[in-house]
């Protein structure tokens, strides 16, 4: 097995020879049954020669080896096998090293298939999330739970009833952001609301105010392709059957699934059977020596489960509305406050902090501080004045000096010690893992190690490991000489922070990195607008609404002021008379038995409806953006305002159930409960950015270059060649505000020229002398060239909280 965990087909075959010979020896009985000169003679009965079981499925197993040409096992192969080595284990005789050997080749070929499986799983799955990469598109479940009282009075067609409740709700979903970070989202929501609502026969006229705080948990993708890049696991569905298509329950298994989603899914144990297939390489090198085979298979990482950035956002609400309904139509005002603070929590581990060129934080006193937390914390590992020699780890490591005083010979030396030790650990831990020397005491062995480091758990152990080597890697930093200790420390960093054995990934990165915290704000103010009707359970609705935005974040690009007006247009198809047709069908159940008279008894004032909604909408979004930047001394007051950033257009679709009811308590005072359930989806199907800002194209271009996915933005700039085009003249127009806003960027850079190029080539273009491409080409290189300088603003952010290491 290779690197990519791919099985290469001449080794496997190689070694199926092997065991096939192995099979046959210990197939045949150890004393012949009638002797050599019967057999000779031809004497004794006469039978036909059975190919024993195990022996026949290595054959075939070779079989379909020889029948493939490529290099490597391709999935089904690696299904096959695995499926056949796993029968053949079970075949032969328990404990014995054959047995073990097919078990262990067949775990290494459902990992191999786990390795194919997930990458052909992102294959599909792409297609399906790709639309989360444009701006604007979202999905949504939610649930909801309420409980009020209602206070009414009424005559003659007159009444009125007032309503007050709290409710809670939870949901999930994805959605993209601005920039183009897909995110998934799990939140949960308190509210209150009160209303007061009143009419004169058909007319009615209603008014209430609402508050409610909502707290999300958010984790971060940089894009579609890489949310399914690490979660293609959890997001497809596969097993080894199912990839031969041979699976006899598939009918029984499916309705199964209905359930539980996860029946028979080998796919979501992917890291699990990556670790495996790396614990266990020591002992399958073993037995494949035992048939006389070398294992050249390449050292495996391991499943390493990725740590993904998360956050949390706390968002506070206060809205009121008015409306007034009469023959069928109506119509709203509403206006709504709502502040969202948002926290999300970065990681640096120690051995890059120390090296970076920028020190280990911004703030120079955080930086002086966290270096010597690093030399505070390590002393705990240095030898205390009761102990003997080197009975502490890092004196172990140094010959009982600090690493302070060691002379770069010696902090070489110590750098060999603790990466010999990591090693160690980890040959233990996998050994363990793998199920080896459980009788020779392998978890006596593991203990003792962590022991020696001070620690309880794995975690531990890697934790004072890192802190060793950062103790180490600073002392070296500091000495000109210590410059192969340093190397050799950087050099065992990735393995030391990221070990190939089992351990909790998060926890240990939390323990073993500098923390900072990133802190922003967006504060809205809304008002909106509508008007609809309906016919029947048809209704429609037409919405205008303006959202005065204020956004405090690290991208200068995003940070400012904002402006969104929206109208929708759409239409629901509603039942509000489910409950009434299900008391009608129990009805004529009871009929015929002389119960139907109890029942409208038993619900004598029971108010309850259930309803079920479907919907969709059409919604245009027109984005008036102010950027934060425009705020600055050096920048031109005459370009300085809210330009038209985007036009969207996206369709929207809802369907939900509800049930509510109120109970009476006193006259005129009943209890009102409710329940929702529904989900929600949208997606962008038009947008164009708007010719009179550079804002829409940098924002794009410079988070593709941030995420390592540059070459999506051709495709995007296809796309928005009408809106591009209609840029490019006005950045050959002196008089525009694009083109002082694009002077002022082009002052920040580097003053070699290329300003003259860069709107010369804008020129040509609009006098049509020169090409699109040549003008694409000029933006291209003016937004490359901003890149450093968009890093250095976002680093700059002062809401970089950078926290000191704790003690």
């Amino acid at each position: 097995m290779d690197a990519g965990l791919q099985i290469q087909r001449q080794g496997m075959r190689d070694a199926l020879r092997a065991m096939t010979a192995e099979a046959y020896r210990q197939a045949e009985p150890s004393q012949p049954r009638w002797p050599r000169w019967v057999e000779a003679l031809r004497l004794g009965p006469r039978r036909h020669q059975l190919t024993p079981d195990t022996v026949a499925i290595l054959q075939n197993l070779r079989q379909m080896l020889r029948e493939g040409d490529a290099g490597a096992l391709n999935i089904k192969e690696c299904a096959s096998l695995s499926l056949r080595l796993e029968q053949l284990a079970h075949k032969l005789p328990a404990g014995s090293p054959l047995a073990e050997l097919s078990h262990r080749l067949s775990l290494q070929g459902q990992a191999a298939w786990a390795q194919l499986a997930r990458a052909e799983a992102e294959r599909q799955l792409l297609p399906q999330f790709q639309r989360f990469d444009h701006p604007g598109a979202s999905s949504e479940q939610r649930l909801g739970v309420s409980v009020g009282a209602g206070v009414g009075l009424g005559e003659g067609g007159i009444g009125a009833k007032a309503t007050f409740g709290v409710g809670v709700g939870l949901s999930r979903g994805m959605d993209n952001d601005d920039e183009g970070f897909v995110f998934q989202n799990r939140g949960h929501a308190v509210s209150v609301q009160a209303g007061v609502k009143g009419g004169v026969g058909a007319a009615s006229l209603s008014g209430g105010v609402e508050g409610g705080r909502q707290k999300t948990r958010f984790t971060e993708f940089n894009s579609a392709k890489a949310f399914v890049h690490l979660k293609a696991e959890q997001l497809a569905h596969g097993s080894r059957r199912d990839t031969l298509g041979v699976s006899a329950r598939t009918v029984v298994g499916a309705l199964i699934r209905l359930f539980r989603p996860g029946h028979g899914n080998e796919l979501r144990h992917y890291y699990r059977l990556q670790q495996q297939a790396g614990d266990q390489q020591q002992r399958l090198a073993v037995l494949l020596g035992w048939l006389g085979q070398r294992d050249a298979s390449s050292t495996l990482p391991g499943g390493r489960v990725p740590v993904l950035p998360s956050g949390e956002s706390v968002a506070i609400r206060g809205a009121a509305n008015a409306r007034v309904a009469a023959a069928g139509m109506g119509a709203g005002v509403g206006a709504a406050l709502e502040r969202i603070e948002i926290q999300a929590d970065s990681l640096t581990p120690f051995w890059q902090g120390i090296t970076a060129e920028q020190g280990a934080a911004r703030n120079p006193v955080v930086a002086a501080q966290r270096l010597a937390g690093i030399e505070q914390k390590s002393l705990a590992l240095l030898d205390r004045p009761q102990d003997r020699l080197g009975a502490q780890p890092l004196s172990r490591l140094t010959g009982g000096r600090s690493p302070a005083d060691c002379p770069a010979g010696e902090l070489k030396s110590a750098a060999g010690r603790l990466a010999a030790e990591l090693d160690h650990f980890c040959a233990v831990a996998q050994q363990r893992d793998a199920g080896i020397g459980r009788r020779g005491g392998g978890a006596l062995v593991e203990k003792s190690i962590v022991s020696s480091w001070q620690g309880k758990s794995r975690e531990d152990a890697l934790a004072n490991m890192a802190l060793a080597h950062a103790a180490l890697l600073l002392a070296a930093g500091r000495r000109e000489d210590a410059a192969e200790a340093k190397a050799a420390l950087l050099d065992m960093a990735p393995r030391l922070y990221a070990p190939p054995i089992r351990h909790d990934a998060e926890a240990l990165a939390g323990r073993v990195g500098f923390r900072d915290t990133l802190e922003l704000q967006i504060r809205d103010r809304s008002y909106a607008l509508d008007l609809g009707g309906g016919i029947g359970p048809l209704g429609v609705k037409a919405e205008a609404s303006l959202t005065e935005r204020e956004r405090i974040h690290h991208n200068p690009v995003r940070a400012g002021s904002y402006k969104d007006v929206r109208v929708t247009l759409s239409g629901n198809l509603a039942d509000a008379g489910l409950l009434e047709k299900l008391k009608g069908a129990l009805l004529s159940q009871l009929m015929p038995h002389g119960l139907a008279e109890q029942l409208p008894a038993a619900l004598a004032g029971v108010q309850s409806q259930l309803a079920g909604q479907a919907g969709g909408g059409i919604t245009l979004l027109l984005r008036f953006y102010q950027p934060q930047y425009q705020r600055q001394a050096d920048f031109p007051a005459e370009a300085a305002g809210y330009r038209l950033q985007l036009a969207r257009m996206s369709a929207s679709g809802d369907a939900a159930v509800s049930l509510s009811g109120g109970i009476p308590v006193q006259p005129g005072v009943s209890l009102e409960l409710g329940f929702a359930v529904g989900v929600s989806a949208s997606t962008v199907f038009y947008e164009r950015w708007g010719d009179n800002s550079l804002t829409a194209p940098m924002m794009h271009y410079l988070h593709l270059q941030a995420v390592g996915e540059p070459e999506r933005w051709p495709g995007l700039c296809q796309a928005q060649a009408q809106g591009l085009s209609g840029l490019y003249r006005q950045l050959a127009d002196e008089g525009s505000a694009v083109h002082k806003e694009a002077e002022y960027f082009l002052r920040r850079q580097p003053q070699d020229g290329f300003g003259q190029r860069f709107f010369a080539a804008m020129r040509a273009f609009a006098d049509g002398s020169g090409s699109f491409a040549q003008a694409g080409a000029a933006l291209d290189e003016m937004l490359q060239r901003q890149y450093p300088l968009w890093q250095a603003d976002k680093q700059a952010f002062p809401g970089l909280v950078e926290h000191a290491l704790q003690a």
